[in-house]
């Protein structure tokens, strides 16, 4: 039986994508980049858009400010994942957590904003000078808390980053259709399983 439910944020619980490339490219003209350019939202390559993020950290930071500061009006849990959550986080069986590659800042005002009537255990983010998923070190955050074995925690996320993080740790992986994957995330054969609406999420 899982007892433990760990979620990535953006593309798991939360469509997030257009309201951060709107403030990366405001981001870009205050520091005389080119922005990055898109015909549809729904046609961004989520991969080519991070890639092109880089690392830069005034950006970087300038981005986070903006994000920060910006009503994000196009940010919105994707459909039935509240009522999922509000379901798990009744049962006494379970426990809830995140685990984002999402600066930790923005993440905890994000969650807050969707989630405030959900308890999570933990909220795992980014913060400078640490690793980010793959690396193990974020979710063993979690573990390092906490007694269950492997076979009692799930890792639910959309792309394959969130595929090799759940392999690096050991723990099974659920990956959801509607986020960032792609056919080669959903062929992979480690996921336990690969689900197309929220409400499988209660069938584990």
């Amino acid at each position: 039986m899982k007892k433990l439910y760990i979620f990535d944020f953006d593309g798991t619980l939360v469509n997030t994508l257009e309201d951060s490339v709107i403030a990366y490219n405001k981001a870009l003209q205050k520091h005389g980049k080119k922005e990055y350019k898109y015909e549809k939202i729904e046609n961004i390559n989520f991969k080519d858009f991070i890639k092109n993020m880089g690392s830069n950290e005034e950006i970087l930071d300038t981005y986070e400010k903006i994000y920060q500061k910006s009503k994000n009006k196009h940010t919105k849990a994707y459909p039935g994942i509240k009522e999922v959550l509000e379901k798990l986080d009744n049962t006494p069986e379970y426990e809830l957590a995140i685990c984002s590659n999402r600066i930790q800042n923005l993440l905890n005002i994000q969650t807050e904003k969707l989630f405030s009537n959900i308890n999570f255990k933990y909220i795992i983010g980014h913060n400078k000078g640490e690793e980010y998923k793959p690396h193990p070190a974020m979710i063993n955050k979690i573990l390092d808390n906490e007694n269950y074995s492997p076979e009692e925690i799930i890792y639910v996320g959309d792309r394959m980053t969130d595929i090799i993080t759940a392999q690096n740790v050991g723990i099974d992986c659920v990956i959801v259709t509607w986020g960032q994957g792609d056919n080669t995330t959903y062929q992979h054969n480690y996921p336990l399983k690969i689900i197309n609406n929220a409400e499988e999420l209660l069938n584990l």
